[in-house]
């Protein structure tokens, strides 16, 4: 046990009660800033990014390959390490665990779904969801319709191509197993 020097545990739950919630605006910046120090966690040392070469080699093995997309749609994670793409399977097993967390967050904390809910493009930016893949998100966690009307309509660029790891969430958002998973978890509350 601590020492609480000097403090009752009285003392110091009276001292608690009177401190004021922090500011929606810090809890924002700090939310964001945690956000940023797992991203940069998840590619720490021994974890390289996805390539464009992988992702493109996924969806070729996906389009010609029906046992292979059949096995996708069970366990992505297992098909890809089954096909010999340890890297891949890694890359793709730590973004099903950001969904996951995010999920459970949306489960979870009531301030996060009313910011969500206010500014759906806002909120999933600032928990590292690219904004191209919102609607792929909201979609899989089977959101009302009211919510998927907040999102802005995409005008698409024949130039542009949306970045790598938007079009792997967009892939695994629609993976039944995936989309499934995310439902119930963000379901808990």
């Amino acid at each position: 046990m601590v020492a609480l020097n000097g403090y009752s545990r009285e003392r110091l739950v009276h001292l608690l009660q009177v401190l004021r919630p922090a500011p929606q605006h810090w809890v924002t910046k700090a939310q964001a800033a945690i956000s940023e120090m797992l991203t940069r966690d998840r590619t720490r040392v021994g974890e390289r990014p996805l390539t464009e070469s992988q992702l493109t080699e996924l969806r070729k093995a996906l389009e010609r390959d029906p046992a292979f997309r059949q096995s996708f749609e069970a366990d992505p994670v297992a098909a890809a390490e089954a096909a010999g793409w340890l890297e891949l399977a890694q890359g793709i097993e730590r973004e099903i665990r950001a969904l996951i967390a995010l999920a459970e967050r949306i489960a979870a904390d009531d301030a996060f779904r009313a910011e969500l809910d206010a500014d759906p493009v806002t909120a999933l930016e600032a928990a590292d969801m690219p904004p191209d893949a919102a609607e792929s998100l909201l979609r899989a966690l089977a959101t009302p319709d009211d919510l998927l009307a907040k999102l802005p309509d995409v005008v698409a660029h024949q130039h542009q191509q949306e970045p790598m790891r938007t079009r792997l969430l967009i892939l695994l958002l629609g993976v039944t197993g995936v989309a499934e998973t995310l439902r119930n978890l963000s379901r808990r509350a």
